[in-house]
């Protein structure tokens, strides 16, 4: 089956960190750890060198594998996460003492995911350069405007509003680096993010039960503590975008929404970004409130990648996205929107994890996906894609690749 489409509007990614990302060393086409230490030790031996794409659960890295490698910062692939190399550790000694100190404690990694992403994004260095050459990439994906949904600095911040996408990359940021940037950056910020829990990826998310390994999650902040913070962010007079993965984490962040809504405290609008373990009764009462769920399909694919830590039953509960529009009444494109989290970006894998999911709760349309994203601004040249059934597979056309 054919299908046409408009560049969409991808609502959720980390153009500050990924563009400066642009040609660093990845391992996501590793097939298994040996591959990714043999690619890990051809580096520099002089420089610290940003490797990304690393799964945590296929390609585990031990501190022996670890203590062979040149200078190397290890990213998580869910950016939550991230392991050095002793010979990293000092190099970033005199630089960045407490991340050496503290990066392996999940806690505190969590709770400074704003300081570790400027990290990642300095170490790494946006430029126009880099910038043009990832655009370049999202267009040939299908990819018409994109969302920064956590500016790393002023820099970024230049680089960006140079661009020829300028109008087409709204950002958002956290309190911390929204404090630090010029009055005229501030007056452009779409949004301020804050996180209340961590990752799938890093065993950080707050999920109703621990996860298989024993890891019991991560509430970022107490529930008094979560609400002054939503509190003082209210004050800057933006919106707001709250990451929020297990049904812990959703729970909490509605509680204190609810409790601000009390004091007639309202923001402008409010996200929830990536709810993957919503549960109905979440749900509704997100409704109630004019919550905006932004969601990514193509993590219905965690249901597959991550059956090393979570159970069946969570696993089919996983971006819930027919009891979200069947019974809730959310609205794809209205207040249920759709972007990839760069993992990966463009309608392509999208489409694959929404038309042929790993469990029928996550199934959409093809319709119902392209209204989420939304089409892009500008009158740009419509795009098409190849849907086939019998192999259950989706490839974009006119030289764009497939994907299964």
């Amino acid at each position: 089956m054919l299908q046409r489409f408009r560049p969409i509007f991808d609502r959720h990614s980390h153009v500050s960190v990924y563009a400066a990302l642009e040609g660093s060393p990845n391992l996501s086409a590793c097939e298994d750890s040996a591959a990714a230490l043999n690619l890990m030790r051809g580096l520099p031996q002089d420089r610290l060198s940003l490797v990304m794409g690393w799964h945590s659960g296929r390609l585990p890295v031990s501190d022996a594998d670890l203590a062979g490698l040149p200078p190397v910062l290890l990213v998580n692939l869910s950016l939550h996460g991230l392991r050095l190399s002793p010979a990293a550790a000092r190099l970033l000694q005199d630089t960045d003492p407490e991340v050496v100190e503290r990066h392996s404690d999940p806690v505190w990694s969590e709770r400074n995911l704003d300081l570790l992403l400027a990290l990642y994004g300095r170490t790494a260095g946006l430029t126009a350069d880099k910038l043009e050459r990832w655009i370049q990439g999202l267009e040939a994906l299908g990819i018409g405007a994109v969302e920064d949904m956590l500016l790393t600095g002023t820099e970024a911040w230049q680089t960006m509003r140079t661009s020829r996408w300028a109008d087409r990359m709204p950002w958002w940021t956290v309190p911390a680096i929204f404090d630090t940037l010029p009055a005229e950056a501030q007056a452009e910020c779409a949004g301020l993010k804050c996180f209340t829990d961590g990752a799938l990826g890093a065993r950080t998310a707050a999920l109703g039960e621990p996860f298989l390994s024993g890891e019991p999650g991560l509430l970022l902040h107490a529930g008094e503590a979560l609400k002054q913070m939503l509190a003082a962010v209210h004050s800057r007079g933006k919106a707001l975008a709250v990451h929020a993965i297990g049904d812990r984490a959703i729970g909490q962040a509605l509680d204190a929404l609810e409790d601000l809504e009390g004091q007639g405290l309202r923001f402008p609008s409010v996200r929830l970004e990536h709810v993957q373990f919503i549960t109905e009764a979440q749900a509704r009462r997100a409704r109630d409130l004019g919550l905006t769920l932004s969601m990514q399909p193509n993590f219905s694919g965690d249901s597959l990648d991550y059956a090393d830590r979570l159970d069946q039953t969570r696993l089919a509960r996983n971006n819930p996205f027919r009891m979200l529009i069947d019974r809730v009444g959310f609205r794809p494109g209205r207040d249920l929107i759709f972007g990839s989290d760069g993992m990966p970006h463009g309608l392509g894998a999208a489409a694959r994890w929404s038309l042929f999911p790993p469990f029928v709760g996550q199934r959409l349309s093809l319709e119902e996906l392209v209204a989420g994203y939304g089409e892009a601004p500008g009158n740009q040249p419509w795009r098409e894609v190849l849907i086939e059934e019998a192999t259950r597979s989706v490839r974009v056309l006119q030289g764009f690749p497939g994907l299964r």
